[in-house]
């Protein structure tokens, strides 16, 4: 008898409609949801968070589901855009080391605004998010992910939306056939650039999958067609995005088959949370370069040398950066503002600390480069690396090299450094400690939206335009 070749858009479907609520890894998930509304609450007022809310209050004045930054109602999928956007605008989100994800930052709002909006509880919300995260790296792997983001894609809107869809299919239970027509909607709209990293527009990509992924699942629920096999169709999603010639050898609907079942035990093995608000490729040679601080108390190096593992740079930006949101993805900015003041927090990412003279001029003398031999250490870089080397005025060179950053699953933040990133982010964002203690409790009793009943509603958030809010609610 012939095998019929199961699609990839039928194997995401019926995997999201099977995946058992026993995968679910609570504890995980649990983490992820601190993490998450952590770092968006810390965007509160800043320029990219504020311009967005105000427009998105404009847009939807009222709604089921709340806007994390101020408290205020909106439709899910206008929350899911501002709360995604706020959860990767700092470049302080969860990630993945094998590649080039942050999962949580489109996975989390988009769960969290169905879920508030249909009154929906706990109870698949862990599992849900397990789809999504298996989803993620399954589609990427399949692409490869590896010559989607070199062409310069960024996966986490590309592939985050088909994950996120996944993710809401088996929170809500939806019918399979709604489930298809999602997916092939969504992937339709699939976008996003890497030219734009160091821009407002990088974490739009990542609220902008949310939101998509919500208005897809509404709009198929409500009878919307699209191409049910848009995935894989010819010129689909992986003929317009992927490369079959360097993809997983075999039908690529069994290979992701396989992989879904592998990543949704798995991912919790692939992810950490941030130590530091920066992008992830810089986090290695912080690490290395804090180590050496703390063996040369006092000592200015003339000089520092940074090398990475091959395309260890690909997230990085060429060009020197010129404000605090640039040097967010600066190894030179990075490296010389750590040795100066120690473990990187949000205020080292301010217009005011990047254009510090003295980081200016450490930042000056650091170069970058990628080698496939390290110049320290082993050479097995299976899981990447980042050697940093100091030359001082005497020309002695002290060194220092890390594979592992503190805060993957292999070396994960401790529960109370996870308590102290939630409440610096919280106080950043301007929220006083009794309205702190009340979310992280909520927060941590259980992976859902239950949370949003202590978020404070934000007075000051109120769109200036009032007038023409009240002429979107009467008309």
């Amino acid at each position: 008898m012939e095998t019929v070749d199961v699609g990839v858009t039928e194997a995401l479907a019926a995997f999201a409609a099977g995946t058992s609520s026993d995968t679910a890894h609570t504890a995980e998930v649990t983490r992820a949801l601190i993490d998450t509304v952590a770092v968006s609450l810390a965007t509160r007022g800043a320029p990219g968070e504020r311009i967005l809310r105000e427009w998105a209050e404009r847009e939807s004045p009222g709604g089921p589901a709340t806007v994390w930054t101020s408290g205020r109602g909106a439709s899910a999928s206008v929350a899911a855009l501002v709360n995604g956007t706020a959860a990767h605008l700092f470049d302080y989100d969860d990630i993945s080391p094998s590649m080039p994800l942050h999962p949580s930052a489109v996975l989390i709002p988009a769960l969290v605004a169905v879920a508030e909006a249909r009154g929906l509880g706990q109870e698949r919300f862990a599992s849900a998010y397990g789809v999504g995260a298996a989803a993620f790296r399954a589609v990427s792997e399949i692409l490869p992910q590896n010559v989607h983001y070199a062409r310069g894609w960024h996966t986490t809107s590309t592939v985050g939306r088909i994950a996120a869809v996944a993710a809401l299919a088996h929170l809500v239970q939806s019918d399979i056939d709604v489930t298809r027509h999602a997916l092939g909607l969504v992937s339709s709209l699939a976008a996003g650039s890497r030219p734009n990293f160091g821009s407002m527009t990088k974490p739009l990509h990542a609220g902008a999958a949310a939101r998509d992924a919500v208005m897809a699942l509404e709009l198929a629920e409500a009878g919307f067609t699209a191409n049910p096999s848009e995935l894989d169709a010819a010129n689909g999603f992986l003929d317009r995005y992927g490369d079959a010639d360097q993809a997983p050898v075999g039908s690529a609907g069994e290979t992701l088959d396989e992989r879904l079942e592998y990543w949704i035990e798995r991912w919790v093995d692939d992810w950490g949370l941030k130590r530091y608000p920066s992008c992830y490729a810089t986090h290695r040679g912080i690490d290395a370069v804090l180590r050496l601080r703390a063996a040369l108390p006092g000592r200015i190096p003339t000089a520092i040398r940074a090398t990475v593992h091959p395309r260890g740079t690909r997230a990085l930006r060429a060009a020197r950066p010129t404000s605090g949101t640039e040097a967010k993805f600066s190894l030179e900015y990075t490296l010389a503002a750590a040795y100066l003041r120690g473990p990187l927090t949000l205020g080292d990412f301010s217009d005011e600390a990047f254009e510090d003279p003295s980081v200016q001029a450490l930042m000056a003398s650091v170069t970058i480069g990628e080698s496939a031999q390290p110049p320290i250490g082993p050479a097995d870089i299976s899981r990447g690396y980042a050697a940093v080397e100091l030359t001082f005025a005497d020309d002695t060179v002290q060194s220092a090299r890390v594979d592992v950053t503190h805060g993957l699953s292999s070396d994960p933040l401790t529960d109370d450094e996870l308590r102290a990133k939630f409440d610096d982010c919280c106080a950043a964002g301007g929220y006083a400690a009794g309205e702190i203690d009340a979310l992280h409790r909520l927060l941590s009793e259980q992976p859902g939206p239950a949370f949003t009943t202590a978020i404070p509603r934000d007075a000051s958030a109120i769109p200036r335009d009032t007038t023409a809010i009240a002429r979107e609610e009467n008309s």
